[in-house]
Formats: structure tokens, sequence, C-alpha cells
């Protein structure tokens, strides 16, 4: 086993976060006679209100109901503009990371006490430097997940994309953390079937780039290790029967676990092809980090071996080969390599935005040279 008792590492992490069936009960009393605006979509609002436990809450609701798939910089600063002149006590993210991610600008956005003369209320430069308009008290942040995939109800990041320049924007800072996190299986147990696929993928992959990262510390190494085991398990369960609880539950927790990972080491090089193929080509995010897991697994086995034996070990897998082994065999029982390969163009054009793939704060977080032949040969092997 890999030793890293001599390396210095560092963690902080504040979400009171709430595990399992049942556990957003523990919400109701902290929410109760609060005015809340909720952030979700309009698939998300129906679920809301109908829920036994949500939609009995006591509370003075108002409602952002139409964030879309990867929220976009115009819509989100519409959004910012029409509740300017109201006042919150909290925000309530209800959804999955695209839900969370405007969730989270809307709560740096519309917090109160804003520096006089600063355009704080303006998304583009709160993206732009955070370091200056963020460093005070934002809304506070709830976070209740109904996907298991991105993990953000326990990162301090929001993905925001500028559709019209085909650009995916990172706010990201301290203060974004949620207060707390409500992870209750029972609220994916709707998820629909591509949903539940794609997302899943996604939340095994955050546990693997925080593996192949520079970043990665004995904590992190950890939960990833756990996470990667049980979402080896439960994706091709939940594949074959949707309806599988446990698998649910199992799914959940590697969403969870990945996400506390990624919240101290951020994402990789996975990530940062992906975001291009989302942008340019609508490829699901999940898909897109999946479409070259398997190559970028297959790249670390051959030139650092080393990265995956700890992981190895610590899931029950054995060796650094076993592992992989067993990853790809997920990914080709979903049959993922075709099904990406189908919805993107032919590798010419997929060589062409290479440049687009070097994502900064992404791509140089992977624990190997990233050349751009090293780019080419992953995206070959794809």
């Amino acid at each position: 086993m890999q030793s890293q008792s001599a390396q210095s590492w560092s963690a902080h992490n504040p979400v009171a976060v709430h595990f399992g069936p049942g556990c957003r009960t523990a919400l109701r009393p902290r929410l109760s006679g609060q005015k809340l605006l909720v952030v979700t979509t309009a698939r998300g609002r129906a679920q809301f209100t109908a829920d036994p436990v949500l939609g009995t809450i006591q509370a003075d609701l108002s409602w952002v109901d139409t964030v879309q798939p990867n929220p976009g910089l115009t819509d989100t600063q519409a959004e910012i503009d029409r509740l300017a002149g109201q006042s919150f006590d909290a925000v309530l993210a209800f959804g999955g990371g695209s839900a969370m991610d405007a969730a989270k600008a809307l709560a740096a956005a519309l917090a109160p006490s804003l520096t006089p003369g600063l355009p704080c209320r303006d998304l583009a430069t709160l993206i732009a430097d955070p370091g200056t308009h963020l460093d005070r008290p934002l809304l506070p942040l709830h976070a209740i997940t109904t996907t298991s995939g991105t993990g953000a109800e326990v990162t301090p990041f929001a993905t925001i994309w500028d559709h019209e320049n085909r650009r995916k924007l990172s706010l990201a800072s301290p203060r974004l953390f949620p207060q707390t996190a409500i992870v209750d299986p029972e609220l994916t147990y709707g998820l629909p079937h591509a949903a539940t696929v794609s997302t899943s993928l996604d939340a095994l992959n955050q546990a693997f780039e925080s593996v192949w990262n520079r970043n990665r510390t004995p904590l992190t190494t950890l939960m990833a290790a756990r996470a990667i085991a049980l979402g080896l398990d439960a994706i091709p369960r939940l594949a074959a029967d949707p309806g599988d609880h446990t698998a649910r539950a199992m799914i959940a927790e590697t969403s969870l676990l990945a996400g506390l990972c990624i919240s101290q080491t951020r994402t990789a090089i996975c990530h940062s092809i992906s975001y291009p193929l989302t942008a340019h080509f609508g490829l699901a995010h999940g898909m897109a980090c999946a479409f070259t897991m398997g190559a970028v697994a297959d790249l670390v086995l051959e030139r650092a071996p080393e990265a995956l034996s700890e992981v190895a070990a610590l899931s029950g897998h054995g060796t650094a080969t076993a592992l992989v082994a067993a990853l790809h065999r997920v990914l080709a029982a979903l049959d993922i390599s075709a099904r990406c390969r189908a919805a993107l163009p032919g590798t010419e054009a997929l060589m062409a935005l290479r440049p687009d793939m070097h994502t900064p704060g992404r791509a140089d977080n992977f624990s190997l040279e990233m050349n751009d032949d090293t780019l080419a040969l992953v995206l070959t092997r794809s």
C-alpha cells in the first residue's frame, strides 16, 4: 500500500451534512417561520410541494423554478435583477447540480449589506473577482439533493455557462459552502433513467478525479475509496433496475463522498475535457465526464499505477489493474463509448477543440503531465 504518512495536508468543509432515507425531516425546524427563496426546476417545484415533509414546512416561500440544465449567465442574471429589491432569510436549493449552481449564484448576488459603489449584483463581476466581491457574508444556503451526481451540496463552487460564447464559467469562494446539506435517497426514487445514469457517472468520475489529483490527501483517499466501491456496485444495479432503493442509497453516498473529496481537491482532467463537449455539442455533463474516464484510468495505470494502488486496496479490488478492469466493465455494460460517440462529431472535430480542453484549475490538477500529445491519445482511446 502506498504510504502517505509524511505528507502535509489540510482540510476544511463547514457543511452540516444529513444523510439517509427520511433525513430531510432534520431541516424542518430550521426553516420554519423563515422567508425562503427556493431555487429549483419546474419538476422540482412539483416534487417539493407534493412531498409530505417538505410540502408542509411552515415558511414564507418565494420561487425560482425556471432553472435549466447548465444554468446560463444571462438567465441567472435576469433572476437576480428580478429579485434584487426583495429580502430573504435564506436560499433553499432543491434539485441536482444545476439547481445548486443557480442557488449559489443567487445567494451571492442577493446578499444584503453590499459594499457601496461596487456592482456586486452583477454575476459576471462576481465570477471574475470573487476575492473582492464575495468577501462578506452571503445569504445562508441550504441544499437538498434530488439527484446523485455533482456533490454540489458540499462544495464551494458553482458552474455557470456563457452559452452565447460556449464557455464554462466557475464561481468559487469558501463563502459558497452551503450551511446544510440534505442527502435523502428517497428524493431520488423518481429520477428518470437517463438522468440516473448520467448523474451517477458524474459522481463516480469525481471520486476517481480526486484520486489522480495533485491535491489528493489521505482523507480524500479514504473517502474516494469508499465512493468508488459503492459506485461501481450501484451503477450497474440502477441501470438494470431504477427501483432498487438500496442501490439508490449507495449512489447517493457515492455522490456525497465524491463531493466532499472534490471540495478539497477540485476535479481534474476528465472534467477539463468535458466542458467543451457540453458547451459545443450538448452532451450531458455526466456522460461527457465518463467519455474519457476509462482512457484516463488506463493512462494512469500505465504511467503511475501506484496512484491507484491504495484506493484499489481500500475499495476491495486488490490491485490497480483489477480496479481499472472493474471500471471498464461498468462503462462497457452501459455502452458509454458508443453512446457518447453517437452524440459527438468525428475525431477530427474533437481534436480541434483540444485548446479548449486545457481548463485552468482543472487540467493542472491532474497527477500526470498532460501535454497536447497525451490529450490526443486520451481522445483517440475514448
